[in-house]
């Protein structure tokens, strides 16, 4: 078939004429595409759990989801939700609550909020990540699952397990790693599992980290990295919390005198694409290179 570009063919790309435009949502509410928007990208990161009280395990990272490619229609209102993190307060943490992109349309997108860390009279809980376990008395020594049904597809990680009868407990899981195990006594309690990069804003941000596990008599487990808060450790050291927009989990409490981290609230964002249609001839594509403008 004969060519109408002189020959010299470049790369064929979907029509949508997004211009790569970036949204992000750090509270609920919704988001116009422009016209012409015909493919969008979107990250979807849930709240963090709860650290967990009195020598408590970490809480587990918001469930992550970096979806490409997502067909939408232009010049459309789209409802986001962002989930919250969970509270930590004595005796039960909570655990962080549900992100959801493009809600109730066919093209829904739910990442799920971190579990719990476990506490002295609480379980952990299965999560987009789960929380950390603790060896004190009523607390829960098996790893909480993240990764796993009902949480689907795949989100995140277990949190780390902790020995029966001893208290350094397990870290939260992460959506990149599971968290850290809580060793026996006298060991540090587990950091929690790595979250995950994306560079869907145009800068690399890494998110849903799981937070590390409180121990009252021996070193806390760090956060891990994509805004997991720090365990707390002895009667005066406090927990942090979960970074907020990280949906990091929350770190776990040292003793009963001093709060456990609370998690970190979710993101939504969505990148409307801006892929070219047809085929382009070599010119046009350096011209559209040059001015930053050609998909990746």
């Amino acid at each position: 078939m004969p060519r109408t570009n002189g020959g010299i063919i470049g790369k064929r790309n979907v029509t949508s004429f997004g211009k790569n435009t970036v949204t992000s949502k750090t509270s609920s509410g919704s988001v116009t595409t422009q016209p012409g928007t015909t493919l969008a990208r979107t990250l979807v990161v849930a709240g963090g759990g709860g650290g967990g009280v009195n020598s408590g395990g970490g809480g587990g990272a918001g469930g992550f989801r970096d979806i490409s490619d997502i067909s939408v229609c232009g010049n459309t209102s789209y409802t986001m939700t962002v989930g919250g993190g969970g509270n930590s307060c004595y005796p039960t943490s909570a655990s962080g609550t549900n992100s959801v992109a493009f809600a109730c349309t066919p093209i829904s997108i739910t990442s799920t909020g971190g579990g719990r860390g476990a506490g002295s009279e609480h379980a952990n809980a299965t999560g987009g990540s789960g929380g950390g376990a603790t060896g004190a008395p009523g607390g829960t020594k098996t790893a909480a699952a993240g990764n796993t049904p009902p949480v689907s597809p795949p989100q995140g990680n277990p949190g780390g397990t902790a020995q029966p009868g001893d208290t350094p407990s397990g870290g939260g899981g992460g959506a990149g790693a599971a968290g850290a195990n809580g060793p026996p006594h006298p060991g540090t309690s587990g950091a929690g599992g790595a979250g995950v990069a994306s560079d869907i804003t145009g800068s690399c941000v890494t998110y849903a980290g799981g937070g590390g596990g409180g121990d009252f008599y021996c070193a806390a487990g760090a956060g891990g990295s994509g805004g997991g808060g720090a365990g707390g450790t002895g009667p005066n050291g406090a927990a942090t919390a979960g970074t907020a927009n990280t949906g990091g989990g929350g770190g776990g409490e040292g003793s009963a005198t001093q709060k456990a981290g609370n998690g970190g609230s979710g993101i939504v964002v969505v990148k409307e694409l801006n892929k070219a249609s047809g085929v382009w001839n070599l010119k046009t594509q350096m011209r559209i290179l040059q001015q930053g403008l050609w998909p990746t």
